[in-house]
């Protein structure tokens, strides 16, 4: 299973998408989760369409900070979405091909000390 973690600052970049491509050809990730990706609703159902991905999960960002973007394909994993909150995505992944599970969270934490 491969994941890839990736802090983009910023969703709606056009080189974002040329990016994940290269990643998707290159690396091939079953997982990929973008960080502060700063997209609201109503423009990242386009974008995350575009990235190559047959399964998602989101987290919005709040007041232009933030946002989590778990993308996936179910060729070699299951993913099970636990629970979102603010700045945090729990899930529970199923490996196919080791037939493990392993509990996988995403963090977009604040870059203000006195808010993680």
């Amino acid at each position: 299973m491969k994941i890839i973690c990736w802090n983009v600052q910023g969703a709606k970049k056009s080189q974002i998408r040329h990016e994940v491509g290269f990643i998707n050809r290159t690396i091939k990730p079953d997982i990929l989760i973008l960080l502060e990706t700063l997209v609201n609703c109503q423009n990242f159902d386009l974008i995350i369409r575009q990235l190559g991905y047959n399964y998602f999960s989101t987290i919005p960002p709040v007041n232009h900070m933030g946002g989590i973007w778990l993308l996936w394909n179910d060729e070699n994993v299951d993913v099970s979405i636990i629970a979102k909150e603010t700045r945090i995505m729990h899930c529970l992944v199923f490996d196919k091909l080791t037939t493990k599970e392993c509990l996988l969270s995403a963090v977009c934490a604040s870059t203000r000390k006195s808010k993680r």
